[in-house]
């Protein structure tokens, strides 16, 4: 099928288009002041790691779970609250009965607030919270085929992809 006369031109224009607003889009995120800042890496994750002795290449070490997960998680609490975060999740893919991810996610959430003894709210956030978390069998694709308690899993960080806030959770 050949295309209608003033089609081609219609196609290229819109094509061009697209292009000046994904650039328009870019420019203005990389203007806006807030760009980069939702995530744990980089200058942000370098101002509050330098708190607790380390810097911001520690996150780069694939290993840093094992040596640094207290202190990390320490800075990710203080970057938390200085962004009005009190939550942290963790985001995982649930696999299927045959190891096939069927593109559902699920996500677990915490508080890091708690009471201490005298019912004062206190914030924690601990390496073991931060690189382990828990389900149960509502965040699995097979529903209710188990009874919750004997359909639960284990969460654990990985530790190549970036830390992200999105709202009031981490």
């Amino acid at each position: 099928v050949l295309p209608r006369p003033g089609m081609l031109s219609a196609i290229r224009s819109t094509r061009v288009a697209r292009k000046n607003v994904a650039y328009a889009a870019a420019r203005a995120m990389s203007t806006d002041p807030e760009f980069g800042s939702k995530a744990f890496i980089g200058q942000v994750a370098d101002k509050y790691l330098k708190k607790h002795g380390l810097d911001a290449k520690t996150l780069e070490d694939p290993t840093w779970p094992s040596k640094h997960a207290d202190k990390v998680a320490a800075a990710i609490k203080d970057w938390g609250m200085d962004n009005n975060a009190t939550v942290f999740t963790h985001w995982f893919q649930p696999l299927g009965a045959n190891g096939v991810r069927h593109g559902m996610t699920g996500q677990v959430h915490n508080n890091m607030m708690t009471f201490a003894s005298d019912g004062q709210p206190q914030f924690k956030f601990s390496g073991k919270e931060l690189l382990r978390g828990e389900t149960d069998g509502s965040s699995y694709p097979s529903g209710g085929l188990r009874a919750t308690h004997t359909a639960g899993g284990y969460t654990v960080i990985d530790a190549t992809s970036p830390i992200f806030m999105r709202g009031d959770t981490i």
